[in-house]
């Protein structure tokens, strides 16, 4: 019995430190990803200052961000919607 009991308890310790790693790891992509989401926001925001057409905002939003077309143009109307305010 003490010896099924020290097996099932063997790995607890690394069961944990994995776990922290894991919970580490998602809380450092959820920053990578607000900060790049920021990062197009005002990239948007600054074209659409310089009063670079739409299209054109659009299609460097897809060369420079890699975004979908649809993206890109969410980006666009987001940033409209804000200037409207």
């Amino acid at each position: 019995m003490a010896r099924t009991f020290k097996d099932s308890i063997s790995g607890f310790g690394r069961e944990v430190l994995e776990r922290i790693r894991e919970d580490n790891y998602a809380r450092l992509d959820q920053a990578a990803f607000e900060e790049r989401v920021i990062g197009i926001e005002k990239a948007v925001a600054a074209l659409c200052e310089a009063e670079v057409e739409d299209e054109k905002i659009i299609s460097l939003l897809q060369k420079y961000w890699d975004l979908r077309l649809s993206e890109a143009e969410e980006f666009l109307q987001h940033e409209r919607r804000v200037q409207e305010k």
